[in-house]
């Protein structure tokens, strides 16, 4: 099955040219998706964080939280209206498994 990538317009094989996610082929061939992988990492410096010692990564992650403070409680209400039996149900699954 052929496919055309929607970032370079070439023709490839869907099977082995491009990622699935979520049950379905990306639009952007893995090469392309890899370039943009590449250049956001280099943007954000992705680099300097991932193998960061714990104690410098804690506290990134704390500043980043204090920064972000109202996405975080946004995400959290909206999760709550999404999945409302979330975490009864988790528990329940906790304790069946034990």
């Amino acid at each position: 099955m052929i496919k055309k990538c929607s970032d370079c317009n070439e023709d490839k094989d869907v099977r082995l040219d491009y990622y699935m996610c979520s049950g379905k082929y990306r639009s952007e061939c893995k090469a392309c998706t890899i370039k943009r992988n590449v250049k956001y990492q280099r943007e954000t410096g992705a680099w300097k964080y991932r193998f960061a010692d714990d104690e410098a990564r804690k506290l990134s992650m704390r500043v980043y939280y204090a920064k972000n403070k109202e996405q975080f409680a946004k995400y959290r209400a909206e999760f709550k209206d999404r999945h409302p039996d979330y975490y009864r149900k988790y528990s329940k699954s906790k304790k069946a498994a034990k």
